[in-house]
C-alpha cells in the first residue's frame, strides 16, 4: 500500500477556508446544512456529536479492512506514520496561520488534521472494493474552500454541518 500521489497533490492545492459561509460549490454525497459564522462552526466542532461521528467514520472504515482486507489494513501504522509527517510539512502552517488570524482554538486544528488524515488513508485503500469513503466526501468541502465543521443528527443518519 503506497499513499497515491493526486491525493496528497489535490491537499497542496486546497485554498483553506476561503469560502466558508457561502454555499458548498461542489458535489458532495451526504446532505448538509450550513452554518453562517466562525461563532457557529465554533459551537458545531466543538459537540461531541461532531467527534462522535467522525470516530464512527473512521471505525467504519479500520473494522472493514480488518474484516475483508487484512494484508492491506497491516500496513496502516506505517501509511498513518507517512500521512501525519506530510500533514505536519504541508498543511498545518497554512491551516494554523488561519487558525491564529480568525482566533479560533486548538480543536480546529484537530479537526483539519482528522479529516485530511482520513480521507489521505481512504485513498490509499482504494483498491479495496467498497470501502467507506465519509473522509474523502469531507475533503470536497476542503477543496471548495469550505469547513466541515459539525453532524447534524445521529449517527449514520443526518447531515454534515458546512461553514
Amino acid at each position: 500500500m503506497d499513499i497515491d500521489q493526486d491525493i496528497l497533490n489535490r491537499i497542496k492545492q486546497i485554498n483553506w477556508f476561503t469560502n466558508c459561509g457561502q454555499a458548498l460549490e461542489n458535489d458532495m454525497r451526504f446532505s448538509y446544512t450550513r452554518v453562517y459564522n466562525w461563532k457557529e462552526a465554533m459551537r458545531s466542532y466543538q459537540d461531541p456529536n461532531w467527534e462522535h461521528a467522525t470516530l464512527e467514520a473512521r471505525n467504519e472504515l479500520t473494522a472493514f479492512l480488518h474484516n475483508k482486507y487484512r494484508n492491506e489494513y497491516a500496513q496502516w501504522n506505517k501509511i498513518a506514520k507517512e500521512v501525519r509527517a506530510f500533514i505536519e510539512k504541508e498543511v498545518i502552517q497554512e491551516v494554523e496561520n488561519y487558525r491564529e488570524k480568525n482566533e479560533l482554538d486548538q480543536a480546529f486544528i484537530d479537526c483539519v488534521k482528522w479529516d485530511i488524515a482520513n480521507a489521505i488513508l481512504e485513498s490509499a485503500y482504494s483498491k479495496c472494493n467498497k470501502r467507506p469513503t465519509f473522509f474523502l466526501e469531507l475533503l470536497k468541502v476542503y477543496e471548495a474552500g469550505n469547513f466541515p465543521c459539525g453532524w447534524d443528527g445521529k449517527w449514520p443518519q443526518g447531515n454534515v454541518i458546512v461553514y
